[in-house]
């Protein structure tokens, strides 16, 4: 594996204008940087630059839609193939999880002695917490199921994201000090008007999973299933010598197959 980053950092030809950070990435991670410390052997470094825009590198590296975004800007790209971001990426961050360079990140003292709690346990409240915790704060997640990761675990197959990869990376971001109260869901076990009280501030991140509706007649007749509630529910009917018609090739279709 080493020798196959190797060779796909030599690809990159560090541009000045860095369009697959400026255009490409909606993150902005300093891409030309990260690849010249990989291509140097400089892996902590190649991960505390990433660091700074994102903590779900291993994640990110695997399942954004590179061939859209950064990779999609390559310059490489125009007249041939882009340079791999996206395996680059991952790499740093596996590498970085499984030599614990994530014990040595440092806290600011920014937001020293404020509180805030977090509601949801996804990437949008993962990466909140990590950045409010660096920068200070003393942080509490509050997730309605036992377990973190909102729609990387309950909407991403398996086969598309590992569940090991998954959870070394929610262990990884929460080792800087991220309390995490499991089974408390918002308007049922927790209140805000509570927790208010208590925090000084509440970032609401509980994702907004709902099926999108393609407004056609008979939409609403049983037998006619969201794939957001299939994926995150698993409340799936028998499908045994049924003809079943799949709308759309994304998330859905690879949990039905």
């Amino acid at each position: 594996m080493k020798e196959q980053i190797q060779e796909l950092t030599n690809n990159c030809l560090n541009c000045y204008a860095k369009p697959c950070s400026q255009k490409g990435c909606p993150l902005s991670n300093d891409i030309p940087t990260f690849i010249k410390y990989t291509k140097e052997g400089k892996l902590e470094e190649a991960y505390q630059t990433l660091l700074k825009t994102t903590v779900l590198g291993s994640v990110c590296g695997r399942i954004c839609p590179h061939q859209k975004q950064c990779e999609g800007s390559c310059v490489r790209g125009i007249k041939g193939e882009p340079v791999s971001i996206g395996k680059i990426e991952s790499y740093v961050f596996d590498m970085a999880i499984q030599n614990g360079y994530d014990k040595n990140i440092k806290k600011e003292t920014t937001l020293q002695g404020k509180k805030v709690a977090v509601i949801g346990g996804g990437p949008a409240g993962l990466t909140a917490s990590h950045f409010l915790a660096r920068s200070g704060a003393q942080v509490t997640i509050f997730e309605k199921y036992n377990t973190l990761g909102g729609i990387l675990r309950h909407g991403i197959p398996e086969f598309r994201l590992e569940r090991k990869t998954l959870d070394n990376t929610i262990e990884s971001i929460l080792k800087i000090g991220i309390e995490v109260k499991y089974n408390q869901e918002l308007g049922k076990d927790i209140e805000l008007k509570d927790l208010q009280k208590e925090y000084d501030a509440i970032f609401l991140a509980f994702g907004a999973n709902i099926p999108r509706k393609m407004m056609l007649e008979g939409e609403e007749l049983a037998g006619v299933y969201g794939g957001n509630t299939l994926l995150e529910k698993k409340e799936h009917p028998d499908y045994t010598n049924k003809k079943v018609a799949i709308i759309g090739g994304r998330k859905c279709s690879y949990g039905l197959c």
